[in-house]
């Protein structure tokens, strides 16, 4: 097993980034700048950081700081819990302290400075934001700035004080009295910070601070906002660097979701609101290169030896690796590399044929798993689960196992014939017949294979071409170890992220349509390409296990109505393989709404007339608004 945590050990090649990042923000002419690197969730982000973090450290005239920005998703006030915990994480770093000298009482105060300015900014946030906020300010700081602009307003009102606090006059009053120096007094705070922060980076003699943030992308739309707020005030201050790890596309739509009313009243030819708005802060733009089939086949080489062989050794490959892709980008460290190194040392035998085995399919693997290192890496935690449970089972041949993950790259690419295989295999005795001819076909294209052509596509002939073949093992054993997740584990589910996981669940177990409709708007619209896609099969898994869903369809029904993409066509795509009998008629105004927005399109309407009930009620409706 593999963990899932971002780590410094890089075995994607992925320290030449953290090199050409590292001279970058350490070069002085840089500075102040602000990097924005950028990848698919999963994609390695992370690591990054951490490689990059662990050789800043080795630098005596940098301090280095490291911020997860989803640590702080549960407060309210996310901005202000970020720019606090920037400031506490610097407080707290040895070396920041390291070069004072006997000036550590300037530093000291150059801090507790700083932190007023953090309270000044948290009071006026607070008045912003509530009628009568003193529990709120108390808790926050604040309460020593609002009191004195009560007692002042007392003072010049004392003639027509009972009036002005008796019944709605007094929320008003209170309001007017409190928001009354916030202009100006916002503007101080943010000038009074600024300038804070850059007199203790002064006072700490440091050569350069750099700040790495990350999870930026897994927080909600409004969250990461407030974010990006927050790290604006830190920027352009002499000697400083951030590096911002993000998912561009959600962190750019959760900007589009928060500017909709701008953007709607804005012409066509405006360019995209939410790339403009990173631009504005982010100086370099990064982004990490999808992963290409010789990486892919490296990496699973030295999974499988980090899995099989101990840490020494693997230590020693690892290190052996990070010296041949220095000088070897573009090339394959595979397993004669890993042969040539350990000359003296006893190699498992089962480490080379599972190397062996799975090379062959590194481009399936890829294409498969969307280049995406994560689910690479859980896809192959699946596949030593599933390969314990066949040895448990009584099933220790090789042949068994690698025939095993043929099948899981099928479920993984082409559910539908995984599906149809299972199907095949549990309705006879023997080896199907189908699965006969489609073997005789992936070996002479000329055989027939008429009733079959969906299994004509090359990585699938190629898997089912390959030894061992499936008609020399025992398939049932094989669908045996997932019995009880054919659809949610089988379907390849278990990779979604959590990220998309929680929209989903939020979505789908929403107390109401209002708070789901909300939902589909903002969270689910907020997601990326890829993200969307594993959204959608979550849903698809819940109607295929049970077509009269009424909560799984609502959420097609709001994502349809709020423009998520592909929302509409792959709603067809699964009323298509379901019994539409099924459709709960409590459903008819939401399909007569789809039908009104897509044009009665006759594809949706040739599925529902199977639900004679459903249709009905849908063209009575009609009748009625005429």
């Amino acid at each position: 097993m593999w963990s899932d945590k971002e780590t410094s050990k890089d075995l994607l090649g992925y320290t030449v980034h953290a090199e050409l990042l590292k001279s970058v923000v350490t070069n002085d002419k840089n500075l102040p700048i602000t990097v924005g690197l950028y990848g698919d969730w999963g994609s390695g982000k992370s690591s990054i950081l951490k490689i990059l973090e662990e050789d800043l450290k080795k630098d005596d005239n940098t301090v280095v700081v490291y911020f997860d920005g989803w640590s702080f998703e549960s407060f309210d006030d996310a901005k202000m819990a970020l720019i606090q915990g920037i400031v506490e994480a610097l407080e707290k770093e040895e070396r920041f302290w390291a070069k004072v000298g006997d000036k550590i009482d300037d530093l000291k105060t150059a801090f507790t400075n700083l932190k007023k300015s953090i309270n000044w900014m948290r009071a006026l946030k607070v008045t912003a934001s509530t009628a009568i906020p003193i529990a709120t300010a108390t808790a926050t700081g604040g309460i020593s700035l609002i009191i004195p602009l009560l007692l002042k307003a007392f003072n010049d009102n004392k003639d027509n004080l009972r009036d002005l606090l008796t019944g709605e006059k007094a929320e008003k009053f209170l309001k007017d009295t409190i928001h009354a120096e916030e202009d100006e007094k916002k503007y101080e705070a943010v000038r009074e910070f600024r300038k804070d922060f850059e007199e203790l980076i002064k006072k700490s003699k440091q050569g350069r601070i750099v700040v790495l943030i990350d999870d930026l992308d897994r927080c909600l739309p409004r969250h990461i906002i407030e974010n990006l707020e927050a790290i604006k005030l830190f920027l352009n201050v002499p000697k400083t660097a951030f590096v911002i790890a993000a998912d561009r596309f959600i962190v750019s739509n959760a900007i589009k979701n928060e500017y909709k009313d701008i953007i709607a009243a804005a012409s066509e030819d405006r360019p995209n609101l939410g790339d403009s708005y990173m631009e504005k802060f982010i100086q370099l733009p990064y982004n990490i290169p999808a992963l290409n089939p010789k990486e892919v086949e490296t990496y699973v080489t030295l999974l499988f030896c980090q899995s099989i062989l101990d840490e020494k050794v693997f230590d020693k490959i690892r290190e052996d690796f990070s010296k041949f892709i220095n000088a070897n980008k573009f090339d394959i460290y595979g397993w004669n590399n890993i042969k040539d190194l350990l000359k003296s040392e006893s190699i498992p035998a089962e480490l080379g044929e599972t190397i062996g085995f799975v090379s062959r399919f590194a481009t399936i693997i890829g294409t498969s798993l969307k280049w995406n290192p994560r689910l690479i890496k859980r896809f192959l935690n699946a596949f030593e689960i599933r390969s314990n449970l066949l040895v448990q089972s009584g099933i220790k041949d090789t042949k068994s196992r690698f025939a095993l993950l043929k099948l899981m790259l099928i479920e993984q690419k082409h559910l539908e014939q995984f599906r149809q295989l299972n199907a095949w295999v549990m309705n006879n005795k023997g080896v199907p017949k189908e699965l006969v001819a489609i073997e005789a076909f992936a070996e002479d294209n000329t055989k027939d294979i008429s009733g079959y052509q969906d299994w004509k596509s090359q990585d699938l002939l190629k898997l089912v071409s390959t030894d061992p073949k499936f008609s020399t093992v025992s398939l049932k054993e094989l669908f045996w170890v997932s019995r009880d997740n054919i659809v949610n584990e089988m379907s390849g589910l278990s990779l979604v992220s959590t990220r998309v996981k929680t929209v989903f669940s939020n979505a789908y177990e929403a107390a109401t349509d209002k708070i789901r409709e909300n939902i589909c708007g903002n969270e689910v619209k907020g997601l990326s390409e890829t993200d969307i896609e594993d959204f959608y099969d979550l849903l698809d898994s819940k109607l295929l296990m049970a077509a009269s869903d009424k909560n799984a369809f609502s959420v097609y029904y709001f994502c349809i109505m709020k423009d998520v993409p592909r929302a509409y066509n792959r709603l067809l795509d699964i009323l298509s393989r379901i019994d539409a009998k099924q459709i709960s008629f409590a459903l008819v105004n939401k399909f007569e709404d789809i039908l009104n927005r897509h044009g009665n399109d006759k594809k949706l309407l040739d599925i529902l007339k199977a639900n004679e009930k459903l249709m009905r009620a849908i063209e009575n409706n009609k009748r009625k608004t005429k």
